[in-house]
């Protein structure tokens, strides 16, 4: 299989395992409210926070041709893809809501062998529109994303536009939709989203962990497609402060396999796997405009949340 696929892959993937903001309808269901003692959880927006974080993606194909004893397995792996960030609280935005501005530094493409070297290249030019690139995201103080874009130049391709669309759009990429009510360790909950007619996402949660301000949850994303075709489904675990409106770490795993058929009894499995973390922390310093100046930033063109 050409490495090439894989970078492909990892655009599609992240593009269509991401619920997106505007839906026809928003549910948000408390499932088991958890141990006591309970209590309602909001998110504190400070003035003047601003944080640095860094995402880190790194996507593998998985191929199994045929079954038992003859069976035929290869993986893949490609480019690991890092890319700094840059949050800064910006003002209120009414109702408990906050302003934030993001920044995006220079993405950097790692390719894991020499094979990968020219798929790694193509990858960090087509990143390269993100780089020095500012954006407004809008937060509840449930954690929902309200409103979120980021003014891309004119050499973003259609792919990049669309994963970034995405990533704006998730309600799992930024601390998690809290329910109304009060809960406690152990506590599950499901926001659900229509998209469209017959197409629905759903963001499972569980509290596994809650102490004062601090929290961890484990998430499950699925989605189902209007013309009924096979969705990634994503998994992971976050770790959350109160106090801070974004994530201190997250991790997850976005994974879709697709069955094509071949000459004979023999079958072949395709499965894709994403691997994505979002980590707090780094200097701020490396954000300077002269570091992240890009030769490819021509007029923005903005990219909103879907």
């Amino acid at each position: 299989m050409p490495v090439l696929l894989i970078a492909t892959c990892l655009l599609g993937t992240l593009v269509h395992a991401v619920p997106p903001v505007e839906g026809d309808a928003v549910a948000v269901a408390l499932l088991d409210a958890g141990d006591s003692p309970r209590r309602v959880l909001r998110l504190a927006h400070p003035p003047g926070w601003d944080t640095a974080a860094t995402l880190r993606v790194s996507p593998e194909v998985e191929t199994t041709l045929g079954t038992g004893a003859d069976q035929e397995l290869r993986t893949e792996y490609g480019p690991e893809i890092s890319v700094p960030l840059q949050v800064a609280w910006a003002s209120e935005a009414g109702s408990g809501r906050a302003r934030y501005r993001v920044r995006v530094g220079r993405p950097e493409v790692r390719a894991v062998d020499e094979e990968g070297a020219e798929t790694a290249w193509r990858l960090a030019e087509a990143l390269g529109a993100m780089s020095g690139r500012e954006g407004v995201v809008v937060l509840s103080g449930t954690g929902q994303l309200v409103q979120g874009g980021l003014a891309l130049g004119v050499g973003a391709s259609s792919d990049l536009s669309a994963w970034v669309g995405a990533a704006l759009s998730s309600e799992w990429f930024t601390t998690p939709q809290f329910p109304e009510s009060p809960v406690g360790p152990g506590a599950r909950w499901a926001v659900a989203r229509t998209r469209g007619p017959g197409g629905l996402a759903v963001v499972a949660y569980e509290l596994v962990a809650l102490h004062r301000h601090h929290g961890r949850v484990r998430f499950q994303v699925h989605t189902r497609r209007p013309e009924g075709a096979a969705a990634p489904v994503a998994e992971g675990e976050l770790r959350f402060d109160l106090r801070q409106p974004f994530p201190s770490r997250l991790e997850a795993v976005f994974t879709s396999s697709t069955e094509l058929l071949t000459e004979g009894p023999r079958r072949l499995v395709v499965t894709r796997r994403a691997r994505v973390s979002l980590e707090r922390g780094g200097s701020l310093a490396s954000f300077a405009r002269e570091v992240v100046a890009a030769p490819w930033a021509g007029e923005a063109g903005e990219v909103r949340a879907r």
